[in-house]
């Protein structure tokens, strides 16, 4: 297992004040972990991936709300790294009470990304590694905004859920991506994160672009095609095949793979710069080993 960016081993860093043990919640805080060279300090994950490889076969501990507290103090768990949950308040203060430290980090944001880091680099000793690690982010996001600056902006529909519908909108991390890459976002004008949306406005608003990310079950439709959305034919994104039925993992999973994201979105927003999606952009995706944040 890699160790971050600086090139530091583990018995560079003074370990007696940091968790040995830790269970992790959060797919992307997980990244962050092996990002930093930490992951061989998870006992325990939670109950939705994906996982880096080496992380797959610990100890499932349940969901981002309500993780087994019994199961996680019978791991001889030193912290719980969580994202920030009004609903997991509860839970996190038992886990305090039995005398386990909570991490509960907001990566729902583009920044809460970068302070998350920052926040577990600083607690794990390993505040370089991760400092490095967020400013090659940066500079890739950066030179990404700098292709897409001057190009069109096509209209892009994000689905994030299904009956009803949910839609990407604004502050959410993946309208950031359509930004970057070069769409506008239909939804921009929502009043949450992720809202719900009638079909009405949908048809009203012609998107030219739609990325449908609403099914994760075994035999979702995954590739380019119009699917169900071929049922209005006069939509711009079912007229010229710019459908796609992308598994979340790919781009709904806010973390240290922003850059990578990034290019993907461009590949359905502008696949003329970017190069077309490959079969493999629209499956699950899959995290071999030390994950490579840019």
């Amino acid at each position: 297992m890699s160790n971050g960016c600086s090139g530091e081993s583990p018995t560079d860093f003074d370990t007696k004040n940091t968790p040995k043990r830790i269970v992790v919640i959060s797919p992307a805080i997980a990244e962050m972990l092996d990002r930093l060279g930490l992951a061989d300090r998870i006992v325990g994950i939670g109950q939705f991936g994906p996982w880096p490889e080496t992380l797959e076969d610990l100890p499932v501990v349940g969901g981002y709300d309500n993780p087994n507290v019994e199961q996680v103090i019978e791991l001889g768990t030193d912290a719980v790294l969580n994202v920030k949950s009004q609903a997991a308040m509860n839970v996190h203060h038992r886990l305090e009470t039995a005398g386990i430290e909570v991490m509960a980090l907001d990566t729902s944001t583009v920044e809460g990304v970068f302070e998350s880091l920052k926040l577990i680099g600083k607690r794990f000793n390993r505040a370089e590694a991760a400092s490095e690690t967020s400013e090659s982010i940066r500079r890739e996001l950066f030179q990404i905004s700098q292709i897409t600056d001057n190009l069109s902006r096509p209209k892009v529909l994000f689905v994030v859920g299904r009956n009803p519908i949910y839609v990407a909108g604004p502050e959410s991390h993946v309208d950031y991506l359509i930004k970057l890459a070069g769409g506008e976002n239909i939804a921009k004008d929502a009043i949450a994160p992720y809202q719900q949306i009638s079909l009405e406005i949908i048809l009203e608003r012609k998107p030219e672009i739609i990325i449908d990310t609403s099914y994760n079950h075994s035999g979702s439709l995954r590739g380019q095609t119009a699917g169900h959305w071929r049922t209005w034919p006069f939509l711009p994104a079912v007229k010229n095949n710019r459908v796609y039925w992308v598994d979340p993992s790919q781009v709904v999973i806010p973390g240290i793979r922003m850059a990578n994201m990034a290019r993907l979105m461009g590949k359905f927003i502008h696949p003329e710069i970017f190069g077309k999606p490959a079969p493999g952009d629209f499956l699950k995706y899959r995290i071999s080993g030390h994950v490579r944040a840019y």
